[in-house]
């Protein structure tokens, strides 16, 4: 049976409480069969929308085209777990479009699905020409943190808390060039960005960790200067080195810098409603079932201590 906080542990982000899950998994196409061997091996399991489709195009008429195969395994997890939806397709940061339509095929999975929460990113994929014709970046480029960036996704984030009653948050971003003179610091900007809409925060923490790595910045106080009573889900994860830089590739295991930084954490997320582990498929040789089984229960552990 899943807990819900109760009103006295809840602070004003949402006027519905938020259900408390444990500890969940991003999904990707390896877990198929783990998730059928393992039942009940986690609480909750995490959704990219984006892959159970085929995107035509901002200028199709039909442009989301459901694919079929993987659709049957999504209505079989979505009958065993809670499911949340991390998106990557709202694309808050792109300058100019907001893509409207991809909005409505996201009120629409939510109420076919009943996502507990959804998420995207503080960043963009999405770059637009001056025809308006849509091209795809292929990661998630980070955004400037100044005011007028944060007016703009302000408002988009409203426009989605209008059109999905679900509670939204967002994640921060790896950043591999540090913009110099920008008006805010990361942990500012999401505050105030929590501040202004009703948005929790993901706090990816392999996402901090890789950017202290590279940026040379101290994790720690980094968590330090978030509103953490906003954080309302982590990740972890693991990554690995390309070309002199630490990447937020989802490499298997976490690193022991993770368990150590999310052993930090913890005591401090009053609000938080799950943690998941994320890894990319092609890792999957890295950690098989047993792997999988082990980071789900070290990260069940250590929510136990603080979030039963």
């Amino acid at each position: 049976m899943l807990q819900v906080i109760s009103p006295a542990r809840t602070t004003q982000l949402y006027q519905q409480t938020i259900p408390r899950l444990g500890v969940g998994l991003l999904y990707n196409p390896s877990l198929e069969l783990y998730l059928e061997a393992c039942p009940g091996i986690c609480d909750y399991v995490e959704i990219i929308p984006d892959m159970f489709w085929t995107d035509r195009g901002n200028r199709q008429q039909e442009r989301f085209e459901e694919i079929e195969s993987w659709m049957i395994v999504l209505d079989k997890i979505a009958a065993t777990y809670p499911l949340t939806a991390h998106n990557i397709s709202y694309s808050l940061g792109s300058a100019g479009i907001f893509d409207k339509t991809y909005l409505q095929k996201m009120q629409e999975w939510h109420q076919r699905y009943a996502f507990k929460w959804h998420s995207d990113h503080l960043s963009f994929v999405k770059v637009h020409n001056d025809q308006q014709e849509e091209h795809n970046a292929g990661l998630a480029v980070p955004v400037p943190y100044d005011y007028e960036v944060l007016d703009m996704i302000s408002g988009r984030i409203n426009a989605i808390e209008r059109a999905i009653s679900t509670p939204f948050l967002v994640e921060n971003n790896v950043y591999f060039i540090d913009l110099p003179e920008q008006e805010l610091s990361e942990t500012a900007f999401l505050n105030e960005l929590s501040d202004r809409t009703s948005c929790g925060l993901l706090l990816d923490i392999h996402n901090v960790y890789t950017n202290a790595v590279n940026h040379h910045f101290d994790p720690k106080e980094f968590i330090n200067q978030l509103q953490l009573d906003k954080v309302i889900e982590i990740h972890i994860a693991g990554g690995n080195e390309m070309a002199g830089m630490y990447t937020d590739s989802h490499a298997g295991p976490c690193p022991p810098e993770v368990w150590d930084l999310l052993d930090y954490t913890l005591p401090l997320v009053h609000n938080l409603c799950g943690i998941t582990f994320e890894f990319h498929e092609s890792y999957f040789h890295l950690l098989q079932f047993e792997g999988i089984t082990r980071e789900l229960n070290r990260a069940k552990a250590t929510w136990n201590l603080y979030h039963t």
